[in-house]
């Protein structure tokens, strides 16, 4: 149950009632998240916590599958559901909100019920809300927004006040919290929220106001004791502004009625007296308090000596429990003051936080602070500091597309060891020029590098280490015998989960899914992949979660699932260099064989990409879609693109069914080639001139448009079935080029699909057909944007991706296009 509203609206009183009368029938769990600068990790579930005993041993040893697991198990107990609520939701932390999305996905299986309370006018474009409301299933999701109430209902709390209804209406917008604390002054209708709560607020004696004052600069329900010893109060203080509605006393602990009450008094506090409380609380806090209110108050207060001392410890918290996210919000305070950290801190400072950008797929946020590590160890003459810093900056220059730079960064990280290195400061020097050889395609390079790693750990050789290890001999297996790999892969991942090295573990996951793919192994590097993804998602690797995503639109894409494919490459546009690579050949394909113009740019781009990157994987595909494009329009996209490539080279790197693809649009295109052993059958039994055997494997495996490539080169029957698929599929563009053809071996040609069908079928995808009656309404890309719980830049994708389609230059042209086709709901 989502339910959104404005602050007072009533959003808190709906669940509450809700709660009380389903009481007595379920088992009911209340969190809230707190308006911090950076939010405290999993707040909700410490609220669970004080109810539900079970989860405390886990959050209190961070770990977070346990938590998720135990909550799951709660919200699956059969004889009584379970009511979880999660109050404003546009304040909780990043591994609060992937919970949420993990318990969503699963809330079918269960007996029970999330409820989500959000301000909608917080969550703003590029809110992570947002994304995790997109990935709930809809069919399971109901959605209350919350408006103002009636004039009458503002006459009835009004009541004999004197004040007139249609004025509190108008002024309060009919919102209830609003319309109560004015009715409260008995007077005339104050100018503002603030000036009626303030007018109650300046009645009170100097003594209730200073403990107002006070706790207004914690925007978080704290404990009783805390709240007495920070406010300098006594309990019967507490106990009158409780009754006086402006406090509220739950347990042991101690909040605002409502949060307008203490932004209003926070928001009437001159900058210096804010200062003041801020450092007041800072000082009376508990070292050992949670570290993220102790830096939202240094941060509030100015104080940047304890800013440069809690910023690290707050980040480093976050990241033990999985906010990865929260963990880049408390480093990137250290942005202007990384100077005033200790000479002997910085670096583990600097180290940790590109780590956290890593994770969060900020690669050029990454590569910067890797450098700042690299220069300040060697100014600290810090060698073997300075070789992991290396290390980590050749895997960021990689996964950006720069292998020239990554292949340097590696050399040096083994040479600055010097002669006589420590062996397992060596062993990871020399696993990163592994990895970078893996990457390559360079597999003899591989294992010679890993058994050197292997050998330079020796008896000080650690899981991470081991792990690595495992992942590199089970590539090159995979390569030389599909699916020899999987048990290395498995070992990997299994080792990795039981260290709680999520990293590894999914990285283990997502490179079993290539190799599957790279085997053409589709259902299983679907099923693989889908897991790869969902344990991203659980453990915070928008990284992985990101090129995982990119993986599923390629076999997508290969089982006819054209749109859905779309709709996730384009997702992947603004990822970082390695996911964007994986899809940009796809969407330039898909959009040359629909024939869009804007097919000869994409694939320029994916093919600049590729090559910076030099590396087999990512010129592969890129060199196919180029190839099919020539073959579809008879001149390349990109002139010499692609040529270059030996198929011979890429069979032995292990990307077989690559060049079988390059192989058959290069002899489609008329070239004459000879096929080298070890091609891929299908393409091999195409060339060599059985297309309806070459179709029959495309269909045991489950690619449409493979299987209808094949069928176009046969005899007229197959070429006219092959039609249907392509038209089917909505490849307008190899339509034509078949029908045209056969006309020219006077075949008689069944007529093309009307418009609409074709429009169909090729079609927009749902995501852009949404976004298309969006348009149609007039709206603004970041009203669409909060319409769908969509990014901006995602809207623009959508939106350029239906201007190319439909042929236009505008959004209006495009409505105008798609109401005379009929493609509009209205129409």
């Amino acid at each position: 149950m989502l339910l959104r509203g404005e602050a007072g609206i009533g959003k808190s009183a709906l669940v509450e009632e809700f709660v009380a009368r389903n009481a007595a029938n379920a088992h009911v769990l209340l969190g809230a998240s707190d308006d911090l600068l950076t939010p405290a990790a999993l707040g909700p579930f410490w609220d669970f916590a004080r109810d539900e005993v079970s989860l405390v041993e886990h959050l209190e040893n961070s770990d977070r599958s346990r938590v998720l697991g135990v909550t799951l198990d709660l919200l699956s107990r059969a004889l009584r559901p379970t009511i979880l609520v999660f109050e404003d939701t546009q304040w909780a932390d990043e591994a609060t909100l992937d919970a949420i999305k993990y318990l969503g996905r699963r809330i079918s299986t269960t007996h029970g019920l999330l409820i989500l309370t959000f301000r909608e006018t917080e969550v703003d474009y590029d809110h992570p809300l947002r994304g995790v409301i997109g990935d709930l299933p809809p069919s399971r999701v109901v959605r209350i927004s919350l408006s103002g109430i009636s004039v009458s209902a503002v006459a009835e709390i009004i009541g004999e006040t004197g004040l007139d209804p249609d004025e509190v209406l108008a002024a309060t917008g009919g919102n209830p919290f609003l319309v109560t604390q004015v009715a409260s002054t008995g007077g005339a209708v104050p100018s503002s929220i603030q000036d009626s709560i303030m007018a109650r607020v300046r009645k009170l004696s100097p003594e209730f106001r200073r403990v107002l004052t006070t706790l207004s600069v914690i925007p978080e329900r704290i404990e009783r004791r805390e709240a007495l010893r920070l406010a300098g109060s006594g309990e019967p203080q507490v106990a009158e502004l409780e009754r006086l509605g402006l406090l509220e006393v739950e347990g042991e602990t101690v909040a605002f009625r409502h949060e307008l009450i203490r932004r209003a008094i926070e928001a009437s506090l001159t900058e210096s007296d804010r200062i003041v409380a801020n450092r007041e609380v800072l000082e009376l806090l508990p070292n050992d308090a949670d570290p993220a209110r102790l830096v939202h108050h240094a941060r509030m207060a100015g104080d940047t000596d304890r800013l440069v001392d809690l910023a690290p410890r707050a980040a480093r918290a976050a990241a033990a429990v999985g906010s990865h996210r929260e963990a880049v919000d408390h480093f990137r305070q250290l942005t202007p003051l990384l100077e005033r950290v200790e000479a002997a801190a910085r670096g583990p400072v600097l180290d940790d936080w590109a780590r956290e950008e890593l994770l969060q797929d900020n690669i050029a946020e990454a590569i910067h602070l890797n450098e700042l590590a690299v220069l300040h160890y060697q100014r600290m003459g810090n060698r073997v500091a300075e070789s992991a810093a290396l290390g980590r900056a050749a895997q960021c220059y990689e996964m950006a597309g720069e292998r020239a730079r990554a292949e340097a960064l590696g050399r040096q990280a083994v040479e600055v060891l010097g002669p006589d290195p420590n062996g397992l400061d060596l062993a990871r020097a020399i696993e990163l020029n592994a990895w970078l050889a893996t990457m390559a395609g360079d597999w003899e390079a591989t294992l010679e590098l890993a058994d050197q790693a292997w050998d330079a750990a020796g008896n000080d050789a650690d899981e991470w280490i081991t792990i690595r290890c495992l992942y590199y001999r089970g590539t090159v297996a995979a390569v030389r015998g599909y699916p020899a790999g999987r048990p290395f892969f498995n070992e990997a991942r299994e080792r990795a989960a039981a260290a709680g090295l999520w990293y590894e573990e999914c990285r283990a996951r997502v490179n079993a899914a290539w190799d599957a793919y790279e085997a053409m192994d589709l259902p299983v590097a679907l099923d693989l992949v889908n897991g790869a993804i969902a344990s991203a998602v659980q453990h915070e690797q928008p990284l992985h979660e990101n090129y995982g995503k990119s993986l599923k639109s390629r076999l997508l894409e290969l089982g006819g699932n054209w749109a859905e494919a779309e709709d996730l490459a384009r997702d992947q546009l603004d990822s970082a260099a390695i996911s964007q690579m994986v899809v940009r050949p796809l969407l330039g394909a898909l959009e040359a064989r629909s024939g869009r113009s804007s097919a000869r740019a994409t694939l320029s781009r994916a093919w600049a990409m590729a090559e910076t990157a030099a590396e087999f994987q990512r010129l592969a595909p890129t060199a196919a879609a180029l190839a099919e494009y020539a073959w579809i329009y008879g001149q390349p996209a990109v002139p010499e693109a692609g040529t270059v490539l030996s198929l011979e080279d890429l069979i032995w790197q292990g990307f077989e069914w690559s060049a079988g693809s390059i192989a058959l649009w290069r002899w489609a295109n008329g070239e004459v080639i000879e096929v080298p052993r070890g091609v891929s059958k299908p393409y091999r039994v195409l060339i060599d001139g059985d297309p309806l055997a070459a179709a029959e494997m495309w269909s045991t495996m489950g690619c449409p448009y493979e299987r209808a490539v094949a069928l176009a080169h046969g005899h007229p029957e197959a070429q006219l079935e092959a039609l249907e698929v392509f038209e089917d599929l909505g490849a307008t563009a190899v339509a034509a080029k078949v029908r045209k053809s056969l006309r020219n071996k006077g075949v008689a040609v069944p007529r093309g699909r009307g418009q609409k069908t074709r429009d169909h079928a090729a079609g927009l995808t749902a995501r852009q057909a949404e976004v298309l009656a969006l348009l149609d309404e007039g709206m603004s890309n970041i009203e669409i944007a909060d319409a769908l719980f969509l990014s901006r830049r995602t809207v623009e994708h959508h939106v350029s991706a239906i201007l190319g389609k439909l042929g236009c230059a505008t959004r209006e042209e495009a409505v105008a296009i798609a109401m005379g086709r009929g493609l509009l709901p209205d129409a």
